[in-house]
């Protein structure tokens, strides 16, 4: 028989054990649990951190992938002059260009300088056989604002007594408030015809080895107002797809006379203004194509009867870098208070291809003046007359073939043949080779 004083003894033990179970049970488990809710925010930062790497190398790769910005050099920053109507976002250098740019005047990265020359021989039938140096030109521009640049040229070029002359050719600052207008004061190349606005003194820049007898300059026998001294205007008309184009210009006009200097740099003789305008067309269906007229007018100071000048000019030209192919003509009145009139024609047309690196050419030139127009008279005779004549002769015409060879951009080997026709002189057989170059 059991003792059951034993009961209430056994269940407080019972529950005693129980209680103290428990009493570890619990902690325990809180310590099983507690580092599993730890190592889910690490999983979480880790996770996280990953896809920051992740992104990281992401970005790596593009960059390393990207082509690095090339260094622009400090010489040729804003060198070359931004379209008028649209201002060029400035170059971006890398760090050693940029550095080496501090070290550098302010005023030389909106500066641009280019020096052409050329040297050869020649052959006349008339005259001994001869090296020649021709001209070293040097050719400054500069970008102020922009709508504001200037241009300077300076020449140096052999005279017939081989001494060498030093010309300030153009220096002129413009202001091109639009693609309408622009606006060039100082001393400047003359819109009369086209080839004397598209080819300067750069012999480089021409096919041939001369320019047209029409258009050479007044130190080479020339006898047409190349250079004034003035205001020019000049912009597009809206016209569509015709690109029309006009030029207007007032100037000192020239001088003429024995020893005179043609352009009035400083000092105009009366005060009457030259004024010369133009239209000319460059068609959008048709590049390279341009053809338009310009008229000028000026009253002469010489001595004697004050003369006036009228000078019409009318070209139609084509070159698309491989067909070349010019066409010009020029009248000349003189009129002569009192006295008479005296009519001067003049044309010349000239065809040239490219082959590769050549391009043989042909052109023919035509100028006929009367001998008794007073203001010839006192005109300089051409380098293709003798030596020993030494006033103006009024007829010069003949063809002249040639071919240009170029060695890259920069330089060029041109040879050509003259066969000139001259009134009252036996005719000329002349011969040329050049070297033309930029560096």
């Amino acid at each position: 028989m059991r003792n059951l004083s034993n009961r209430p003894f056994g269940r407080v033990f019972s529950l005693s054990l129980l209680c103290f179970g428990l009493a570890f049970a619990v902690p325990a488990r809180a310590q099983t649990s507690s580092p599993a809710i730890n190592q889910d925010e690490i999983n979480k930062q880790l996770l996280q951190r990953l896809q920051e790497v992740q992104e990281e190398v992401k970005q790596l790769k593009a960059q390393l992938a990207a082509p690095a910005p090339a260094a622009v050099p400090v010489a040729l920053v804003a060198v070359t002059p931004a379209p008028p109507a649209e201002a060029a976002p400035a170059p971006v250098a890398a760090a050693p260009a940029a550095e080496e740019a501090e070290a550098v005047n302010e005023v030389a990265p909106r500066l641009k300088m280019e020096i052409f020359g050329d040297v050869g021989a020649q052959s006349i039938s008339h005259d001994p056989d001869t090296f020649l140096f021709g001209s070293f030109d040097l050719f400054a521009t500069s970008r102020l604002s922009s709508k504001i640049t200037t241009l300077g040229e300076l020449l140096f070029i052999a005279e017939n007594d081989n001494s060498i002359s030093v010309d300030v050719e153009r220096l002129v600052m413009r202001y091109q408030a639009s693609k309408y207008f622009a606006v060039t004061v100082g001393r400047y190349h003359t819109w009369v015809g086209y080839y004397n606005s598209a080819y300067n003194k750069a012999e480089l820049l021409e096919t041939t080895t001369d320019r047209p007898f029409m258009y050479n300059f007044d130190d080479s026998g020339g006898v047409l107002p190349m250079q004034d001294v003035g205001v020019n205007v000049t912009g597009q008309v809206p016209s569509g797809k015709l690109g029309l184009n006009y030029v207007v210009e007032v100037g000192n006009g020239r001088a003429w006379g024995l020893n005179a200097e043609p352009a009035q740099s400083n000092q105009d003789a009366n005060n009457s203004k030259s004024i010369n305008g133009g239209l000319f067309i460059r068609p959008r269906k048709y590049s390279g194509l341009q053809a338009g007229f310009s008229l000028r007018h000026d009253n002469l100071s010489i001595p004697g009867s004050p003369i006036g000048e009228t000078i019409a000019t009318a070209h139609a030209v084509y070159n698309d870098g491989n067909y070349e192919i010019l066409n010009e003509g020029v009248f000349v009145r003189h009129n002569e208070v009192g006295v008479g009139q005296y009519n001067t024609n003049a044309f010349y047309t000239q065809w040239s291809r490219a082959f590769h690196a050549y391009r043989p050419y042909f052109r023919y030139q035509y100028f006929n003046a009367p001998s008794t127009d007073p203001v010839w008279a006192t005109a300089n005779p051409s380098n293709l007359v003798p030596a020993y004549v030494t006033s103006f002769v009024g007829r010069i015409n003949g063809p002249a073939v040639g071919v240009r060879y170029n060695f890259n951009e920069n330089a060029a080997m041109k040879f050509q043949y003259d066969r000139i026709q001259l009134r009252d002189l036996p005719t000329a057989n002349v011969l040329n080779s050049q070297i033309a170059f930029s560096f």
